[in-house]
């Protein structure tokens, strides 16, 4: 049990990983399909993470992402599935989720992350560091899987474009005639 645990968990946040991020998604669409239920997914990206690891060196680096990520599992529901999508970026997989779902809890996620201190290693005081978001949903946002993650990620650089620190929501699919 403890193997198949270190296999789908990122060691460093204690999120699920990657693989375990791709496989969760492809269930999900398959059974929101079936049931004919959204799911929705949201991307986040920790704002200026770059400018903190040469700031204040990776170590601090590493204890902002073990804060997020658990931001991240405290506000997730049961059946949500939080990730480390790679680097500073993590993502939550929301089953039985429209958009308008996703982003309010999005915005508590975020409100969230830009509230925690974080000690500096220095003991230099405390850091605060500010997260930016992009959500959507299949089937409103989205037609399959590689849609869905493109859409949430262009929602999400909508919001750093934007000025960081705020939630973008993925455009409704345009039917097709």
């Amino acid at each position: 049990e403890m193997v198949r645990i270190q296999a789908v968990t990122d060691e460093l946040t204690g999120l699920f990983n990657l693989r375990h991020f791709h496989d969760t998604l492809d269930g999900e669409i398959e059974r929101s399909r079936r049931f004919g239920t959204d799911v929705g997914l949201m991307l986040l990206d920790i704002d200026d993470f770059k400018r903190v690891n040469d700031t204040y060196g990776h170590q601090q680096g590493d204890l902002v992402l073990i804060e997020v990520g658990r931001v991240l599992r405290t506000l997730s529901r049961d059946i949500d599935e939080p990730a480390r999508y790679g680097g500073e970026e993590m993502a939550v997989v929301l089953p039985q989720t429209d958009v308008a779902g996703a982003e309010l809890l999005a915005e508590r996620m975020r409100a969230a992350v830009a509230g925690i201190d974080i000690d500096r290693l220095d003991g230099g005081g405390r850091l605060q560091v500010t997260a930016s978001f992009g959500v959507a949903s299949l089937p409103s946002n989205a037609r399959d899987k590689d849609s869905l993650i493109a859409e949430a990620d262009a929602a999400l650089y909508r919001a750093k474009r934007a000025g960081k620190n705020q939630v973008g929501r993925a455009e409704p699919v345009i039917a097709e005639s």
